[in-house]
């Protein structure tokens, strides 16, 4: 593609004409002939990597004013460059969003649940669906890459979108963090249709965000880019999101309170199901969702208000949510054993008092907790894991997580020591912390492995190595015969 198309979405002048073959904001993935965007960043300056993408061939170089000075090749001045580069890729790619409903999911907690459980709705509805969020993209459930980011920076965002496109979707559900917001990841695009889901403290530090305020905000100005939303109305920030949203664009509160525009009535464990929860919307007959807990029934209330809004028949609605999956997310798996055995990425207080609430509330026999916790972050999660084990398990196993930089054995011992009298044992390599806990669990038991969810490795001292919870089940079975 020609510079000066490119540059034409910017509304600037091109000094000089080239052709551009790729576009990196990484210096270290320029190719000769690259357009690279030097962005400013937490850690570093793309300006610092300027001398370094020019030399490995980058024809032109996009970057906040003033221009460097004596250097070889074409130096573009854009105010903001990271809006600049969304622009870009999206010219890039040939604007493969205008032929996409896009339908963007932000919330605190449940963002990846409910964007699974939309998915696979208007899957049902006929509608074939693309879907970009923190497990990576998919169209329908074929994996078609991982994500490095909950919401990915512009380049791979609408490549994403490139090949949905091609591949004919209709639809593409996004998962829309603050930081994309933040750092301008999705602007210029228009979305069909928002969901905000809650909004908590979180992502608030060095990096991310300076306070709340600012994370509110950033979760808001999404709505600016909506033609219509739905939003959780028992939550006080929606009428902020709302607040925001282009004056002739509809908004629909969904709730368990009074006063909703669609209202639960009731989230229960499903007797006839194991771990399931059946949804009681006002108006119309139950859902039935094959994941524990009231708050996996407070993400599939999002999906059917989304749902309505966009006139998707109920029964779409209905088969979708009935056969939804998420990996790592209250993820039963399927063994050969009088009892059961769920994967969840929970891996701080709350969310081990979410899934491990949701599980007793099945009354189980026993709930065997195995988990760790990850190293390099505040004690005090470790702490607050064990508290929660204390509330609702029966018994633990304490194990490695992600230790980074820390030893597992003071990660365990910490753990341990918050637990006190609490029935656990320590065992250090957490396949074998696995088989030990399948060794215990007896008939009407529930095993709780928490912390990995979709996780794939282990992390430690700067490597990652290969780790499958799910292929280490499948190993203990495969020998238990």
């Amino acid at each position: 593609m020609k510079l000066s198309q490119l540059l034409s979405v910017l509304g600037a002048d091109c000094p000089q004409d080239a052709e551009i073959t790729a576009l990196a904001c990484d210096s270290r993935e320029v190719v000769p002939g690259a357009l690279f965007a030097a962005l400013p960043g937490h850690r570093a300056d793309g300006r610092a990597y300027i001398a370094d993408a020019l030399n490995r061939g980058a024809a032109a170089v996009v970057c906040a004013p003033p221009l460097p000075q004596n250097v070889p090749g074409i130096c573009i001045p854009a105010d903001d460059p990271r809006a600049a580069l969304a622009l870009l890729a999206a010219e890039f790619y040939g604007r493969p969003a205008g032929g996409l409903s896009l339908i963007a999911v932000t919330g605190t907690k449940g963002k990846t649940t409910t964007a699974h459980m939309i998915r696979d709705i208007l899957s049902a509805a006929g509608y074939k669906t693309g879907m970009i969020g923190t497990l990576g993209a998919y169209i329908g459930r074929e994996r078609l890459c991982a994500t490095a980011n909950t919401t990915p920076e512009p380049i791979t965002l609408h490549r994403i979108l490139r090949q949905m496109a091609d591949a004919g979707c209709a639809y593409v559900v996004l998962e829309a963090s603050s930081q994309a917001m933040k750092l301008r990841r999705l602007h210029g695009l228009n979305f069909a249709a928002g969901v905000f889901l809650n909004l908590s403290p979180d992502h608030i530090g060095p990096g991310e965000h300076a306070g709340f305020d600012e994370y509110r905000d950033c979760k808001a100005a999404l709505f600016r880019q909506c033609r219509r939303a739905v939003g959780n109305g028992d939550d006080p920030a929606w009428p902020a999101m709302a607040a925001q949203l282009p004056p002739s664009a509809p908004a629909v509160a969904f709730g368990f309170r009074p006063g909703a525009d669609i209202r639960a009535l009731a989230v229960e464990p499903d007797p006839e199901r194991s771990l399931s929860v059946r949804l009681t919307v006002a108006g119309a007959p139950r859902y039935h969702i094959p994941l524990p807990g009231d708050f996996n029934g407070a993400d599939a209330l999002a999906a059917v208000a989304l749902a309505r809004a966009l006139g998707l028949n109920d029964g779409a609605v209905r088969a979708g949510l009935a056969h939804v999956t998420v990996p790592g997310r209250a993820q039963r798996l399927r063994v050969p054993a009088p009892f059961e055995v769920v994967i969840d990425y929970a891996h701080n207080g709350a969310s081990f008092d979410a899934v491990l609430s949701a599980l007793r509330a099945h009354h189980p026999r026993r709930v065997i907790a195995v988990f760790g916790a990850g190293g390099d972050r505040p004690r005090l999660r470790r702490t607050d894991m064990a508290r929660s084990a204390v509330r609702w398990a029966d018994c633990a196993v304490v194990t490695t997580d992600n230790p980074r930089s820390e030893r597992p054995e003071d990660i365990c011992a910490h753990i341990s020591a918050a637990l006190g009298r609490f029935p656990h044992e320590t065992v250090l390599d957490r396949r074998a912390a696995i088989f030990r806990a399948l060794e215990l669990a007896g008939p009407g038991d529930v095993v709780a492995l928490l912390g990995k969810g979709h996780e794939e490795y282990i992390e430690e001292k700067g490597v990652r190595r290969p780790f499958s919870e799910r292929a280490v089940v499948a190993e203990y079975f495969a020998a238990h015969k």
